[in-house]
């Protein structure tokens, strides 16, 4: 049986179990009985039939609305609305920094967090050591070292206080999780202790009242498919993220995803994830080489809105979101993509 599976049928019990503390008791007593007993059937029945069991008619369409440079597309808001009220799941992933939109019930909150990086100035004075970025964002960012414990807690410190005020003021039923970016250096066990920390912070505050202990809270896996899919493979995480991000996708001339992607697109073929596309138009997705004058460079093929609808067609991909350029991270277009199932296929013989 698969990962995702074996998380899921945790979390299912879980959710069944009672809420008022004077039966928390009995229900500690018979909780684990129960999820013995449901595990080994779930596992037998798995067995039997050659393939992961899933609840029936538990696929559905998710919905991203994101920007990080300033608020979010009002047409993307829009279709976010439409879509947590048609049933499907929708995520509001945002800078905290910013003023937060309106939180309709059915809306799961995510919040960006500079990661591997810091903001130059008394950000990044907080740390043990920081270096040039030696990239487009070198003016106003720093790198850091995550896989150095001082300077891992600081960063898990900070997503501690995110999740803590943004349970303040989110709905009741929504889920909070956290975007951690610049992580695309770290390799699948530096991947694992960053967020098995964080994990184990907020059960932490969960047991001191800091944080509601019902509030289903969590993490996305950003710009590193390998070492997500190693860290995941490996069974490394305590738990497995919200969803995906790609970042920089595009089709290839004979229609496939850049390998980055594809890595993505198997995460979701193989774990049940949420997999999302972020799609540049300043990106050329291929050249096409031209005969005549030999020599000459081909003509360029950017990344438009049609390539991202193209790519949000293809299997195990949920949806896909399009700006005009990388340098302003603020999505024009999201495209949804197919349905996501709460587990995935048996990838464990790929």
């Amino acid at each position: 049986m698969n990962t995702r599976l074996w998380l899921w049928i945790a979390g299912y019990l879980a959710s069944l179990g009672p809420r008022n503390d004077a039966v928390r008791d009995f229900a500690a007593r018979r909780g684990c009985k129960l999820l013995a007993g449901t595990a080994l059937l779930l596992a037998f029945v798995s067995t039997a039939v050659g393939a992961p069991v899933c609840p029936a008619g538990e696929a559905k369409k998710h919905y991203w609305a994101t920007s990080l440079s300033r608020a979010v597309d009002a047409n993307i808001m829009q279709g976010l609305y439409a879509a947590v009220t048609r049933g499907e799941i929708g995520w509001l992933d945002v800078d905290p920094r910013r003023p937060l939109a309106r939180l309709a019930s059915g809306i799961n909150l995510i919040l960006y967090h500079v990661g591997g990086n810091c903001y130059i100035g008394p950000d990044c004075d907080r740390f043990p050591f920081s270096q040039p970025t030696d990239d487009r964002w070198g003016e106003r960012e720093r790198r850091i070292d995550l896989t150095d414990a001082a300077t891992r807690k600081i960063v898990v410190n900070d997503l501690l206080a995110i999740v803590q005020r943004a349970d303040k003021i989110a709905p009741a039923d929504a889920s909070i999780g956290v975007h951690v970016d610049n992580v695309h250096r770290l390799g699948a066990q530096d991947l694992a202790a960053l967020f098995n920390d964080y994990l184990a912070a907020i059960a932490s505050a969960k047991d001191q009242g800091l944080i509601s202990k019902g509030r289903n809270t969590g993490y996305i896996a950003k710009n590193n498919p390998r070492g997500f899919k190693r860290a995941l493979d490996q069974k490394l995480l305590d738990s497995v993220p919200f969803y995906v991000i790609s970042e920089n996708a595009t089709l290839r001339e004979d229609g496939r995803l850049n390998g980055q992607s594809r890595i993505a697109q198997d995460i979701g073929r193989c774990y049940g994830i949420p997999v999302f596309l972020k799609t540049f138009g300043s990106d050329i997705a291929y050249r096409i080489e031209q005969q005549d004058p030999p020599g000459e460079r081909g003509r360029e093929v950017h990344v438009t809105r049609e390539m991202a609808r193209e790519m949000a067609r293809l299997p195990h991909i949920a949806g896909v979101a399009w700006s005009v350029d990388e340098g302003r991270y603020h999505p024009v277009e999201f495209v949804q993509g197919a349905p996501v199932a709460p587990c995935g296929e048996n990838c464990e013989a790929d």
